[in-house]
């Protein structure tokens, strides 16, 4: 009997990357409405306690606890169902750990100035890991092991049993099997019948608001793709957010309001990082009435700089007022990937100048 080799290694799920951004996803809204909640209702004491004496349950146990079970789930349940519930629970578990983790670093408690901006690195981070599954998921379908491939088709034909398979889950996972490149296996024509006799399930009947959703989610693509003024609007952007926050910090320097400031690292590292992503965006901007495939780059790269790096002393200066900067800042990085991705796609020949369109 012929032997597929063994791997000693970790195999990565299919959904991996799904299930990583979902945590993250999860996490990120716990936070955000936690702070706003204690915000709104004046920071009460679970368990009562507010003086001397008095007991107080911290979040953070919450948070734990929440991982605990998210936990449990995926180590005592198989399938998909329990990996994406186990992302949905301990994502929220995460979200209540990490936000007091100002209790953990400083006896300045909750209120630890750079504790957001740990916060936010901690997702920046997590955010990085999920990027990487992405890629490799992408590398996988195509170079990954022989043992590997019937391994991830394995866990498709798992899963089929319990909840079935779409046509397009079973084309997927034959596909990896068949096109190795080599001969087949005993194991591999086992998993193929396998995979042939699962049970089919059927598409799942999308209801009203999903199809709603999604006509707004195309149409949403389709402009911002489509539309050059969007790009301006971004490069625009991109350079206001950079300027305004080195004016800002000098005109209070000027008026003597950093008098009582302690944060003096991070503001370096904020003026730092602001300098250049503004060198980035005006290259970029200067870019776009001669090469707009080749503005779409530096105008990129000044709003990772400051996603990646500005905002983690943005976050620490301003806490979490610094929000609505992020936002910003991702709703423009959003407008050039789908620029990008449009024009990858096309794969239009390298010229001189942008696209005419007629709405620009």
């Amino acid at each position: 009997m012929s032997r597929t080799p063994v791997t000693h290694g970790f195999l990565r799920t299919a959904s991996a990357a799904a299930h990583l951004r979902l945590f993250v996803l999860v996490g990120v809204l716990t936070v955000l409405v936690t702070r706003a909640f204690l915000s709104l209702a004046d920071y009460p004491k679970l368990g009562g306690g507010a003086g001397k004496g008095g007991l107080h349950i911290a979040h953070m146990l919450w948070g734990g606890l929440l991982m605990l079970a998210g936990l449990l789930v995926m180590l005592v349940f198989t399938g998909v169902a329990s990996r994406q519930s186990g992302a949905v629970v301990g994502g929220i578990g995460f979200g209540l750990f990490i936000d007091e983790v100002g209790k953990l670093v400083s006896v300045d408690g909750y209120f630890y100035r750079p504790a957001a901006g740990i916060i936010y690195l901690t997702f920046v981070a997590l955010t990085g890991l999920a990027w990487w599954a992405t890629r490799r998921e992408r590398t996988d379908r195509e170079a990954a092991p022989v043992a590997t491939r019937s391994a991830v088709a394995a866990e498709t034909a798992l899963n089929g049993i319990l909840r079935g398979l779409t046509p397009q889950e079973r084309d997927e996972a034959l596909r990896r099997l068949r096109g190795t490149g080599v001969p087949a296996t005993e194991l591999d024509t086992a998993l193929a019948a396998l995979l042939e006799a699962v049970p089919e399930r059927p598409a799942r009947d999308l209801r009203p608001h999903h199809h709603a959703a999604h006509r707004v989610r195309a149409w949403l693509v389709a402009r911002v793709s489509g539309d050059l003024r969007f790009v301006r609007i971004a490069a625009w952007g991109a350079t206001l957010q950079a300027a305004l926050l080195l004016i800002a910090v000098a005109a209070d320097g000027l008026t003597g309001n950093l008098a009582d400031e302690t944060q003096w690292t991070a503001i370096a590292g904020a003026l730092a990082c602001s300098l250049a992503s503004l060198v980035l965006a005006v290259r970029g901007t200067a870019l776009l009435r001669r090469d707009g495939n080749a503005a779409l780059r530096p105008l990129r790269a000044a709003l990772l700089v400051d996603l990646l790096l500005g905002q983690v002393f943005k976050f620490t200066i301003n806490q979490f007022s610094a929000v609505v900067g992020w936002l910003i800042s991702l709703a423009l990085l959003y407008v050039l990937s789908a620029q990008m991705g449009r024009r990858q796609v096309q794969r239009a020949p390298a010229g001189h100048g942008m696209p005419q369109s007629g709405t620009g």
